[in-house]
C-alpha cells in the first residue's frame, strides 16, 4: 500500500459525526499527515445550520481528544464557488502542498482527478445511519441522535444543532 506525504480530506460537518471521525482515522492509513478542509465555508442555511468556525471548533477537539495532532497538520475553511477551477485554485491555496485527496465526494475526486492528483475513495462507514441530513433530520424531529456523533461533541454541538436546526 503506497502511503503519502501529505492528504486532503474535506467534509461540511453539519454536524462532525462518527463516519466523519472513521473516515479520518481511516485516511490517516495511507498518508502521514492530513488537512481537513471545511467545505462550504461560506454557506449558512437550512442545509449548513453551523457555521465555518463552529465546524471548525469541531474539529479541533475531535484533533485533541483522539490525539490526532501530529497527523493533522491543518484545518482550513473552503468556500464554495460556482466555478470549478477557481474552486480548485482556492483549494490548493488554502491548503498548501498536498499529495493525494481521500474521500467520497465525486465532485471533489473528479476536480483533483483533472489536475492529476491521486483519489483514495475509502468508502462510507455505516452511511445509512452516519449521515448529516439523517442527523439534522433526527434532531429536527427531536428523534434520539446524539448517539451518532463522538460523545465529546455533545456539550459544544447540543445546544447550537438544536436551537439552528430547530428554528432556522
Amino acid at each position: 500500500m503506497q502511503k503519502y506525504s501529505t492528504g486532503l480530506l474535506i467534509g461540511r460537518f453539519q454536524p462532525f459525526h462518527n463516519g466523519h471521525l472513521w473516515l479520518i482515522k481511516h485516511a490517516l492509513k495511507f498518508v502521514d499527515k492530513l488537512v481537513i478542509g471545511i467545505g462550504s465555508a461560506n454557506v449558512q442555511d437550512k442545509n449548513n445550520p453551523l457555521g465555518c468556525e463552529e465546524r471548525k471548533k469541531m474539529a479541533e477537539e475531535v484533533i485533541v481528544h483522539e490525539n490526532l495532532s501530529d497527523q493533522i497538520s491543518k484545518i482550513v475553511p473552503l468556500d464554495d464557488f460556482h466555478d470549478d477551477e477557481k474552486w480548485f485554485q482556492n483549494t490548493l491555496r488554502q491548503t498548501g502542498p498536498i499529495d493525494a485527496v481521500i474521500g467520497n465526494n465525486e465532485w471533489v475526486n473528479d476536480i483533483f482527478e483533472k489536475q492529476g492528483y491521486p483519489i483514495l475513495r475509502v468508502g462510507y462507514y455505516k452511511r445509512y445511519i452516519l449521515e448529516g441530513e439523517k442527523i439534522r433530520q433526527l434532531i429536527k424531529e427531536n428523534k434520539p441522535w446524539e448517539n451518532r456523533i463522538p460523545n465529546y461533541l455533545l456539550r459544544i454541538t447540543n445546544y447550537e444543532l438544536k436551537k439552528k436546526i430547530r428554528n432556522p
